[in-house]
């Protein structure tokens, strides 16, 4: 009976997990092509190119070097993330004959996999129906999509260890104070913290904070602090030996942290009262509802997360200890900038409903208990709490998750067409890596695109407004005239038909008559020209 009780639970989760994956795979099952903000672009390029040359590496293909050769300021020109996880998007595209669905398709898994974590955590902790809730709320979390679609893969898959971290020290803190003495859980945790900084290290941030208030508040709670010198000797050993294989990014990472910072403003005593951030101070890089809790989580959730952290705090099992251990540590690191570690400070927010959702769905489902009925019409009373929550994301957050996933990067504006696809594949093809490309078209408020075809053809592809108006090279010809004989030029018209101004498709093909005399036409097709120069003479 056990068995098949576990096999309905596996098979419900099974259920839930890929109507996530569906869900999260929206934006490329009817277009395969690349997309999503720089950060996308960056890891995407990292993987493809570790797909391409079939092998990993440690400085940085002239392509990349040119854009992030500066990012690792422990040695520069390397890689400035640890490997494994560009390394893993890298080895499932390698078995198939496509550059973008493996990569995309693999990152959607690995960014999903927070319901994961949350369901076996909250699983072994609470039980299965507020797990499997959890797990369905997370599906339409609208902190986790909005990332994920921007492009902050890595961190996305890092926050998938903080609830194994934490559970994995709750595990040995409980065992160990007990008596039954198993190190295996805090052996566990050492591998999970180092796979967190590998991945991104911001989750390890989160995680070392969340020990730190976990541990406090179990010692406090039991009066005992049961920890084993050898046991902590042998973690610290596993952790130092697992980050110091790759020692340039290990050392990235502490001199990026313990480097000043600087900050345009200093954190206020008001602070401490505010859970989110002023969106005004992130305008033009990330959106105000980003920063909204209606907009993000629903404001139906609220009373039954005030609920839920009220029946925790005054429960106080080792189990609730949990929960508000993980929420407190969640509070103290998006406050960091009252003692001025502002780095990726409003990306840290993107891990609320980790433990929002759980504290939600533990209120309400405790107004069961709040009702006395005979015992088997409270477990109705239950289910019944557990349908309305259903239903209410099923309501609300459902749609919006849909139509943000449904319509992300579906214009040709800000998403590579076929024809720079194809001409980006040519180019990779048929010139010497070490060659420059430069791109007259598309227009310069899209400049995204450029980035992009940079991406796709593995050569260093620039946009220079200079070939029009001289623009920032008004004062030094010689450097657009460099570039027009020694680069590939390429004239994009592709994207004629989405200017409102046609004008500018007009001073492109004047300027290409004018420049492009001494030039060999290589490339002819879908209203996008390439010219290599030729010396006559």
């Amino acid at each position: 009976m056990k068995i098949r009780r576990n096999y309905i639970e596996a098979s419900i989760f099974l259920a839930v997990y890929l109507f996530a994956i569906y869900l999260w795979t929206l934006p490329f099952q009817d277009n395969q092509i690349p997309y999503g903000e720089d950060d996308a672009l960056s890891h995407w390029e990292i993987a493809d190119s570790f797909a391409q040359g079939d092998r990993t590496y440690v400085y940085l293909p002239i392509f990349i070097d040119y854009a992030y050769g500066n990012d690792n300021r422990f040695k520069p020109h390397t890689l400035w993330y640890h490997p494994p996880f560009h390394t893993d998007l890298a080895m499932i595209a390698s078995f198939a004959n496509d550059r973008m669905i493996p990569i995309y398709l693999t990152n959607a898994v690995f960014a999903s996999s927070i319901l994961i974590s949350v369901f076996f955590v909250i699983r072994k902790l609470f039980g299965f129906l507020i797990a499997i809730l959890s797990s369905f709320l997370l599906a339409f979390s609208m902190r986790d999509i909005m990332p994920y679609l921007w492009g902050q893969w890595p961190e996305r898959f890092s926050y998938a260890f903080i609830p194994l971290i934490l559970y994995c020290f709750y595990m040995y803190y409980t065992t160990y104070a007990k008596e039954e003495n198993k190190p295996i859980y805090l052996y566990l945790m050492s591998v999970f913290l180092a796979i967190n900084l590998m991945v991104h290290p911001l989750g390890i941030f989160h995680s070392l904070l969340g020990i730190f208030v976990l541990g406090t508040a179990l010692m406090i709670k039991n009066k005992k602090i049961p920890f084993n010198i050898r046991h902590l000797g042998i973690a610290f050993l596993i952790f130092i030996a697992l980050i110091a294989v790759f020692p340039y990014q290990t050392g990235n990472v502490f001199k990026t942290f313990a480097r000043e910072q600087e900050s345009d403003s200093e954190a206020s005593f008001s602070r401490l009262f505010r859970w989110s951030f002023d969106p005004e101070e992130f305008a033009g890089s990330v959106p105000a509802s980003y920063f909204s809790f209606r907009e993000m989580h629903g404001l139906w959730t609220l009373p039954f997360l005030l609920l839920g952290i009220a029946v925790l705090a005054v429960r106080r099992q080792n189990r609730d200890i949990f929960l508000l251990a993980w929420l407190v540590s969640l509070y103290l690191v998006l406050h960091r900038d009252i003692i001025g570690k502002t780095e990726l400070l409003h990306r840290s927010l993107s891990a609320t409903a980790h433990i929002f959702i759980p504290i939600t769905v533990v209120g309400a489902l405790s107004i069961a208990s709040f009702i006395k009925l005979p015992k088997r019409y409270n477990g109705f009373l239950k289910y019944g709490l557990a349908a309305l929550i259903v239903v209410l994301a099923l309501a609300y957050n459902l749609p919006q998750a849909f139509s943000t996933l449904n319509q992300a990067y579906d214009s040709s504006i800000i998403r590579l067409n076929s024809a720079q696809i194809e001409v980006g594949e040519w180019l990779k093809a048929n010139i010497d890596e070490s060659a420059n490309v430069s791109i007259i078209g598309p227009p310069p408020q899209i400049m995204s695109k450029v980035w992009w075809m940079s991406s796709i053809t593995n050569r260093v592809t620039n946009y220079f407004e200079g070939f029009l108006t001289w623009g920032k090279y008004k004062n030094d010809p010689k450097i657009a005239k460099g570039h027009l004989l020694e680069d590939y030029i390429v004239f994009d018209y592709s994207d004629i038909a989405l200017l409102s101004d046609r004008s500018i498709a007009e001073q492109w093909l004047a300027f290409e008559k004018q420049n492009m005399q001494n030039h060999t036409l290589v490339y002819n097709k879908d209203n996008i020209r390439v010219y290599k120069y030729e010396a006559s003479g």
